[in-house]
């Protein structure tokens, strides 16, 4: 049986699957789903509320239809027709003919995995309703969906299907109903646990939440810091003597001001259930190898520009419990350790968030005052 971390345990419904929609990059669906999620009572209801929502939208406006390739004994001719299978049959005979065609059908491999999730969710003995509504409700809802769903076949899917399905532009109604589909399917929502059994399995361990809270900060500030260019960075060490063995480097988050002075701010994401670490004398202290890192960062792009000699660092950390904001200047950059606490109210850590990096503003522009800065930073 897997262990449940405190912070795990304390994350409010609505702020994970506010996390999942800017990890998932969606977060453009975050007001369409608000209701649903204000009314929540687990993470599983609300998965199974918004995907009966979002397909009954799919389904005003008709499941998309495509080509598919389909073969059948039939009067007459269509398409191509197979030459083998119909002389083994002794089709010609009977008058008809084994033809292969393609058919416009909503039987797609997106609309299955759709329908047979919601059929799934529909008979799952661990399925709690969202706070407003009869679990009965709900059920009867996503069997409804299911039936007016009659035309696309109700067969098993796997993990590997979702690798096979590709959305184009106008596939967009799609994106949340199929990542929906994407978590169940990988949670699998472990019998043995107690209580809310699709949050348990989301952060059951370490590394699946620091990859979840590492795309949902990227995600975040690339979608709310227009005036910043914000990414995951490759970087490489300044070796002067080209060793071939020297590995690369790859930032969490790295935030770059699109006008002068370019400032920059490398953020690095970290999960521990423990911040800082027990000294050997006594107090605590911050993790030296999450330092080392950040600190590498900043130390080894030095002599690309100015903004780089003076870029800021900071290690992130998500909390539920105790807050920490503390920093340090070493050869002249800025490294801060700071938390976020992901039990507060939606609102305030949205404030958090944007405090963090606003309020680095005035201290790096002081450290790079005097500074001849380039007409732009180097690529």
């Amino acid at each position: 049986m897997h262990t449940v971390s405190p912070l795990a345990r304390r994350i409010p419904i609505r702020n994970v699957w506010y996390l999942l929609l800017y990890a998932w990059d969606l977060a453009r669906w975050r007001d369409t789903t608000q209701a649903a999620v204000e009314a929540s009572g687990s993470l599983l209801g609300l998965l199974a509320g918004v995907l009966a929502g979002t397909t009954r939208e799919l389904l005003r406006g008709q499941l998309r239809r495509a080509h598919l390739d389909c073969h059948d004994e039939i009067r007459g001719i269509r398409g191509r027709v197979d030459f083998a299978t119909s002389l083994k049959h002794m089709c010609f005979e009977r008058g008809k003919a084994y033809c292969r065609f393609p058919v416009l059908s909503i039987d797609t491999l997106k609309n299955r995995i759709i329908r047979a999730t919601l059929h799934r969710l529909a008979s799952d003995s661990r399925l709690v309703s969202a706070g407003g509504s009869s679990e009965g409700d709900l059920r009867h809802e996503l069997r409804a969906v299911v039936s007016e769903m009659d035309g696309v076949e109700l067969s098993p899917i796997t993990i590997a299907d979702f690798s096979l399905v590709q959305l184009g532009s106008s596939d967009r109604d799609y994106a949340v109903p199929l990542a929906i589909c994407a978590l169940i399917q990988r949670l699998q929502m472990p019998a043995e646990q107690v209580g809310d059994q699709a949050m348990v399995a989301l952060l059951k361990d370490e590394i699946t939440f620091h990859r979840l809270f590492e795309r949902f900060v990227l995600n975040y500030y690339r979608h709310r810091l227009t005036a910043y260019d914000v990414k995951g960075e490759s970087l490489s060490w300044h070796d002067e003597l080209g060793c071939t063995l020297v590995p690369g480097m790859r930032t969490d988050v790295t935030i770059t001001e699109k006008r002068a002075p370019y400032r920059r701010l490398v953020i690095d994401t970290k999960y521990s259930i423990r911040t800082l670490a027990e000294s050997p004398h006594g107090g605590e202290k911050f993790k030296s190898e999450n330092l080392y890192q950040v600190y590498a960062y900043l130390r080894t792009q030095e002599h690309r520009s100015a903004a780089h000699a003076a870029a800021e660092g900071m290690l992130l950390y998500p909390t539920t419990s105790r807050e920490l904001d503390e920093a340090m200047f070493v050869q002249g950059h800025r490294i801060r350790v700071a938390t976020v606490d992901l039990s507060r109210p939606w609102r305030e850590i949205e404030e958090r968030l944007h405090s963090l990096v606003d309020a680095e503003k005035d201290d790096i522009r002081k450290c790079m005052r005097g500074t001849k800065v380039p007409s732009q930073p180097e690529d």
